[in-house]
């Protein structure tokens, strides 16, 4: 997806007896909550982002003539930091499907990845929804 999406609905027609939870950052508290030296740090940077890497990450292999958001020649390349275009505010545009900051080496790109999300995904900025019949998340 070349454009990314302003926004994501989630809704639950049927659930399971236990488990089937899902849960959200704000990304917008975590990037109010870095300090001065990483939100300088950050600034200006970019990572792809892909559904082929996050899967392989958790170990599927894709198949040739696969499709399921697998199919992107070039990943897009998306800002760490993403501006909201009428209110101004900052946040985090980072997740699991992002990878490869350019300029940096690999294993530095990973580190800073992996602390922004870790700390991203911490209490008080996550909720967990355990889903009922009807429920619907914006």
């Amino acid at each position: 997806m070349r454009v990314s999406a302003l926004a994501s609905i989630l809704s639950a027609h049927v659930t399971p007896s236990h488990g089937g939870q899902t849960e959200w950052a704000d990304m917008r508290a975590a990037y109010d909550a870095l300090d001065d030296a990483v939100r300088t740090r950050i600034e200006g940077l970019s990572a792809f982002h892909s559904l082929r890497y996050s899967q392989s990450q958790i170990g599927h292999d894709a198949k040739a003539g696969s499709s399921y958001g697998l199919s992107e020649d070039i990943p897009p390349l998306r800002p760490l930091v993403k501006t909201h275009p009428v209110t101004g505010r900052k946040s985090l545009f980072i997740g699991r499907h992002a990878y490869g900051i350019p300029g940096l080496a690999e294993d530095e790109s990973k580190a800073l990845l992996s602390e922004l999300v870790d700390f991203a995904c911490r209490p008080p900025r996550t909720y967990a929804h355990a889903w009922t019949p009807g429920d619907v998340a914006v």
